[in-house]
């Protein structure tokens, strides 16, 4: 008769075992996925937009993505930076994009936009090529409370300038149509300039600054998955210059 030994690992043996076993887990359940996703005939991929973004950026690639991948609907939500990250977080859309690196998420720069004097028609510095930092000393500021104005004050302090905060507004579409009437000017993204119309000049700024936007979601997307397929669409359109 012969007697079978049961062999017992030490302490950290064990808890080696589960990790492994938990990791086996893990694997098995984004292969699980990957083979769902591509047995999926009909797909949908819900992306969170911040406005200007919304109205200048996703229709593009929603035009070329559709064409290559007819079985994915995209459905964009418009909403602001703070509700794309609260709707990721909680499951409501699978990606978004903001216009900031956001930490402890997949975050993929997709989009650098560029900020521009934007001053009325009739402004002394509408005629000029560029402006400098240095040439805002004294002009009336007009800021998006709560977006970018960090940044605006960080390039003035870069300089040694204390700018002339005029006003502030949470939206730049207010802060445009303060522009409109002569009460300011202001450093705005070109993408804000491109989603609106009005007698509005846009001068280039000296030093060139910008803003970087950003491809948000929860985790890094699984080969296939319909944030896989998007991210590169997002690839060859930079890579071609359509973005």
């Amino acid at each position: 008769m012969s007697v079978v030994k049961r062999l017992s690992l030490p302490p950290p043996g064990s808890r080696i075992v589960r990790h492994l076993r938990a990791i086996q887990r893990d694997v098995n359940a984004v292969k699980e996925i990957a083979e769902q996703e591509k047995k999926n005939p009909a797909r949908t991929l819900r992306i969170g937009c911040f406005p200007s973004a919304c109205a200048c950026i996703l229709p593009g690639v929603i035009r070329y993505f559709e064409s290559h991948h007819p079985n994915v609907k995209i459905i964009p939500y418009e909403e602001n930076s703070t509700a794309i990250i609260d709707s990721l977080q909680d499951g409501s859309i699978d990606a978004g994009f903001v216009p900031f690196p956001v930490n402890g998420m997949y975050c993929v720069p997709i989009y650098r936009d560029k900020f521009t004097v934007v001053v009325p028609e009739n402004h002394p510095l509408a005629a000029n090529s560029t402006v400098t930092v240095e040439e805002l000393m004294d002009e009336p500021l007009i800021v998006s409370k709560g977006r970018y104005e960090l940044s605006i004050m960080a390039l003035f302090k870069e300089k040694g300038i204390e700018p002339i905060f005029k006003y502030e507004f949470n939206h730049p579409d207010t802060a445009l149509n303060f522009i409109l009437q002569g009460l300011g000017i202001a450093l705005l993204p070109e993408l804000t300039l491109k989603a609106t119309t009005g007698k509005l000049c846009s001068v280039a700024l000296e030093p060139t600054f910008y803003r970087q936007i950003s491809l948000l979601a929860k985790e890094p997307p699984v080969e296939g998955s319909p944030l896989f397929l998007l991210q590169k669409c997002m690839e060859t359109l930079t890579d071609e210059g359509l973005l």
